[in-house]
């Protein structure tokens, strides 16, 4: 019997040689081909020590993780703010409300104008993560965060429902911001960096909760031309503020280690280099439709999808009633504010905290996860069962219930670390953040506003099912992992040649099509 029709390996390796790189005709195949490769294909192989990578690794933290981090964290503030506008005029204001004929507060209209965010990144997910698969990333999310803050600005404009409505579904588009820079971890750490840094400028979205809270707080107490209408100077002051910041990120933010200013010629090299063995290359500036199609015939993507779907659904609902809920705990809308802020804390330490252990136990990212969602499924119940006159207890119920952010931290150093070829990169991103935004967008629903008395149970209960579910998928995505890499390994000892090509990690070849790409879980 023919060897290719008994041994399903074959398959693998020819695709693996068929890309080898001819470089005789690269300036035929610059667009099919990975900048990383192109960039190291003349030159000849170096060699580095410890102390030099380490002095690189620094000076790469220093530029890009804070530039990083306050994109987060600013884009996060203006983001979180409408729900602490809410509270100070907003659903006045701009008629986000009606009176039911029992005389019951009717809250659709601000559900509706919260959730339409996620609809706008929904529909924009897909095709801004093409367009950024051929330009600069730097210079794309730094424009994403000018977006973000001019739009803020313009929420001051708005008259009503209509208006608002229109310019969320717009300003839901900057949230490509994050799967953008999932792909730029890719490109400048390895794989057992990724979970710390990941950490840290993902917690800006938390920090951006606290330090926008803080912000409000203050930006309501203002007096002059919006005195009668307090939230609009929380969108002037953060706006204004987002929007230079966008313009210091488009001047100091490098597009690639190829082309960072900020490094030697010889810094650049070890850069490159040194990433080689994620296998999961840099950018290639070709839309390849194997790849797409296999994005959605690999497993991972509906498990990492769905666990998306949880934690955003969960942090929608935190982002746009948490506030309502500890008014419903008793406390008036300046305490609530206040009281909102350890939540934020807990979050951020959850983050940070993720991040550092995915560093010191990067074999172990999955466990980790399973063990941040467990404090949020007892906030929940805490929070579901506890009498309303126990306002310690349900507001330490609230304060745990956000540890699920850490999970979240291994959720997006999954994707970053676990997924080779840079359409299918693309294409599973877009699909994982798309299950997020529509969880985002069913979030606030959970939460109607008749139940504000009872302390909104039915998000209790819902918030509590996803995320025992979200404890299902990441075992069952165990499982997978640890099945695939079990596999990768025997087939590598039938062909060991596919183990002799130095470059094979800039190849732009899949994670199931590189027989030396392992899982990380």
């Amino acid at each position: 019997m023919n060897k290719q029709e008994n041994d399903p390996s074959v398959e693998q390796v020819d695709t693996i040689q068929s890309q080898e790189f001819n470089y005789e005709e690269k300036a035929v195949n610059l667009k099919g081909i990975d900048d990383a490769l192109m960039f190291t294909v003349d030159r000849e192989p170096i060699t580095w020590t410890a102390e030099e990578e380490r002095r690189l690794l620094w000076k790469i933290d220093l530029r890009l993780i804070p530039l990083m981090l306050l994109a987060c964290l600013l884009q996060y503030s203006d983001t979180q703010s409408y729900g602490v506008a809410a509270i100070f005029g907003l659903i006045k204001d701009l008629k986000l409300y009606t009176i039911t004929s029992d005389f019951q507060l009717n809250l659709s209209k601000y559900q509706w104008s919260t959730s339409v965010a996620n609809l706008g990144s929904m529909f924009a997910q897909y095709p801004l993560l093409i367009v950024a698969q051929f330009l600069p990333l730097g210079k794309f999310s730094s424009v994403m965060v000018l977006y973000s803050g001019l739009l803020a600005m313009l929420f001051i404009v708005c008259k009503d429902f209509a208006d608002i409505t229109a310019l969320r579904f717009f300003y839901g588009f900057q949230v490509v911001t994050t799967p953008v820079f999932i792909m730029i971890c890719g490109m400048w750490w390895k794989t057992e960096e990724q979970p710390l840094r990941i950490g840290i400028w993902i917690s800006g979205q938390a920090f951006g909760s606290i330090v926008g809270q803080g912000i409000d707080y203050g930006a309501v107490s203002v007096r002059g031309a919006f005195v009668q209408s307090p939230w609009k100077w929380i969108y002037v002051i953060l706006g204004s503020v987002t929007m230079g910041f966008g313009l210091l990120m488009l001047w100091k933010f490098p597009d690639s280690p190829m082309k960072g200013a900020f490094l030697t010629e010889r810094e650049q090299e070890i850069a490159v280099m040194r990433v080689q063995t994620n296998n999961t290359g840099m950018q290639t500036r070709k839309f390849k439709k194997q790849q797409f199609l296999e994005a959605f015939k690999d497993l991972q993507l509906y498990i990492i999808a769905f666990s998306a779907f949880t934690f955003a659904f969960a942090n929608g609902a935190l982002g746009s009633f948490g506030a309502l809920l500890v008014t419903s705990f008793g406390y008036s809308n300046e305490q609530a504010l206040k009281w909102c802020m350890p939540a934020s804390g807990v979050a951020v330490s959850s983050m940070l905290l993720s991040g550092a252990l995915g560093y010191r136990f990067h074999r172990y990212r999955i466990p980790l996860a399973l063990a941040f969602v467990l404090p949020t499924i007892a906030g929940n119940i805490i929070l579901w069962r506890s009498p309303r006159d126990k306002k310690v207890a349900l507001l330490g119920g609230l304060y745990i219930s956000t540890t699920f952010y850490g999970a979240y931290v291994q959720q997006l150093s999954l994707i970053s670390s676990n997924v080779a070829g840079h359409t299918k990169k693309t294409t599973l991103n877009a699909a994982v953040f798309v299950f997020a935004n529509i969880g985002g967008f069913c979030g606030p629903f959970a939460y109607p506003g008749s139940e504000a008395e009872e302390g909104y149970p039915t998000g209790q209960i819902t918030v509590l099912c996803l995320m025992c579910i979200s404890e299902a998928l990441f075992i069952v995505l165990l499982v997978y992992y640890r099945w695939c890499n079990k596999k990768k390994v025997a087939l590598v000892a039938q062909h060991p040649e596919v183990a002799n090509d130095p470059a094979i990690g800039f190849r732009d070849l899949t994670d199931k099509e590189n027989l030396m790409f392992r899982y990380s879980c």
